[in-house]
């Protein structure tokens, strides 16, 4: 077994460190995929209703925005996980991982990207109200 320095210690801690982080926005990206169809699905039926002259056009804008930020929140965990994952270094990361940062079409954009887990989660949680939002008007308008 070789000895470590602090250095080295440190180094594979961080690397540990930005691997789980960068697992962790890989999976929080899907939450935005699923709040992105079901805010289309929404939108459309804002769109609907608003055509038919059951709802104003600001509860379609409400669903243009709801969508917008769901695909904010996919694009911001995505790019955020690539990023950690870029950090990280390919030994420190599976083979999933490695699969996706090797699959990228151009690795020197990898480089340029810059993690936000902050604004990530941000829009995320903004977007969720935004759903709660969107669903409570439109269970409205659709009650009566």
């Amino acid at each position: 077994m070789t000895p470590t320095t602090p250095a080295q210690a440190e180094a594979s801690n961080t690397a540990r460190r930005l691997t789980l982080e960068a697992r962790r926005h890989a999976g929080l990206r899907w939450i935005g995929a699923l709040a992105l169809g079901v805010a289309a699905l929404g939108l459309v039926l804002a769109i609907g209703l608003w055509v038919s002259g059951a709802a104003t056009g600001g509860l379609v804008m409400l669903g243009v925005a709801t969508t917008g930020l769901s695909l904010g929140t996919f694009g911001l965990h995505n790019d955020t996980a690539l990023a950690l994952m870029h950090r990280a270094g390919p030994q420190a990361l599976d083979e999933g991982a490695r699969a996706e940062l090797a699959a990228e079409p151009d690795p020197r954009a990898l480089a340029a990207l810059a993690p936000m887990p902050r604004l990530a989660f941000g829009v995320t949680v903004i977007a969720l109200g935004l759903h709660a939002l969107l669903f409570t008007r439109l269970a409205a308008v659709l009650g009566g």
